[in-house]
């Protein structure tokens, strides 16, 4: 394929991808009833979300991406191309929030939005004893991102299109019990009240 086609196939992609976005964000109908209610956050930062868990007496918010383009933050039109067109590297990351103020100004100072809706404490903790195994699964290649402040490692799941930060965040969610409705390959999650 020349690159003039390349470059033609990549923005007919984000235009398709771009008109779902704006037609049908992402939406999460949390379970109906849980036995022990605790608060859950996703974290929207541009194109990207992340999943924000209770842990002990802090939060974690945990993301998953591109292990070159996300976590070395070596962001160019090659490396977004090759997140886009080709499995790469995937990766894993956790940054710690003392309290939900600290998160909420780190949500604002990267242009980002929370939304919040309650899951069951119990999924909660089995999910983050997943996500924590996962993590420290390949420990020995953890970096810290400065610019973010996250810890990252490479994954076992490589990174696609069809398979991005989005995809990973929706499918902790349907872990929490939530069911996930809507295209879900950019971010702009929306919290809609379960059926009665």
């Amino acid at each position: 394929m020349s690159s003039r086609n390349m470059w033609l196939f990549g923005l007919t992609v984000l235009m398709t991808i771009g008109l779902g976005w704006i037609l049908l964000s992402p939406t999460i109908i949390p379970p109906a009833e849980v036995a022990a209610p605790v608060t859950v956050y996703v974290m929207n930062q541009d194109y990207h979300s992340r999943l924000v868990l209770p842990q002990d007496e802090s939060w974690v918010q945990y993301a998953y991406g591109d292990w070159q383009y996300f976590a070395l933050y070596q962001q160019s039109v090659r490396t977004a191309l090759q997140a886009l067109l080709v499995p790469t590297q995937g990766a894993i990351g956790r940054r710690t929030y003392d309290n939900i103020r600290d998160l909420q100004q780190a949500t604002e100072f990267y242009n980002g939005s929370l939304v919040s809706f309650i899951a069951d404490n119990q999924n909660v903790a089995q999910l983050v004893e997943q996500l924590n195994s996962r993590f420290n699964q390949n420990i020995e290649t953890v970096i810290v991102n400065p610019l973010n402040r996250m810890s990252f490692v490479q994954d076992e799941r490589d990174y696609t299109l069809l398979h991005n930060s989005n995809h990973e965040v929706a499918e902790w969610l349907e872990a929490l019990g939530c069911q996930v409705e809507g295209i879900v390959l950019w971010s702009g999650f929306q919290v809609q009240e379960p059926p009665n």
